[in-house]
């Protein structure tokens, strides 16, 4: 679907998700793009717990929300913070009030996939006008489609792939500025 403004790139285990990420934000910001959003660091695992920890780094002011929380050695739950996510979506939902080019959001994961996480504020984003990009892995891949509908694609893990994505968004954008404008009235009642 040419020209969908709602896309995850899908990844496995084995692919550097946060780097493929980074690495299409940085090149956007270079070109002076206004790009919301968070993308997500992992710390080495200490202390009780094995796992890393779990950092999220909004895109453009550096601000840090820690997304993990520690359970101790013997537990086995979700380590997910939802009141860090919370926090993190009232944030980034500001920038977006504010305005921007494109919204990028590290994961649609676990949070998202139960009706939480940051699925507010995508709808916020698209509501608004705004494109969003997003990550997810194979097990929450059904969950992506069913939100999703037709309304997203998935995109390879391939940073030509999302930015083909992206430039496709831009080219349509250029041409609908320039197109004449209809004076279009919409029946809220069918909405």
């Amino acid at each position: 679907m040419a020209g969908s403004m709602l896309a995850a790139i899908h990844f496995g285990d084995d692919q550097d998700i946060d780097k493929l990420l980074e690495a299409f934000v940085s090149t956007r910001l270079a070109s002076g793009l206004r790009i919301c959003g968070v993308l997500q660091s992992r710390s080495g695992a200490k202390g009780e717990c094995y796992c890393s920890d779990m950092d999220l780094k909004a895109i453009g002011t550096g601000k840090v929300f820690r997304i993990s929380q520690p359970l101790g050695s013997g537990s086995s739950g979700c380590r997910l913070h939802p009141g860090a996510m919370a926090e993190c979506s009232a944030y980034l939902d500001q920038h977006i009030q504010e305005g921007c080019d494109l919204l990028v959001l590290n994961r649609f994961g676990k949070g998202e996939s139960q009706g939480q996480g940051f699925r507010d504020l995508i709808s916020t984003a698209l509501m608004a006008g705004i494109p969003v990009l997003t990550a997810t892995r194979e097990n929450y891949r059904k969950d992506w489609q069913i939100f999703a509908g037709d309304l997203g694609i998935e995109l390879p893990f391939d940073q030509t792939s999302v930015s083909s994505w992206f430039a496709g968004l831009e080219h349509e954008d250029a041409a609908s500025t320039l197109a004449p404008q209809k004076n279009l009235s919409i029946n809220s009642a069918t909405l």
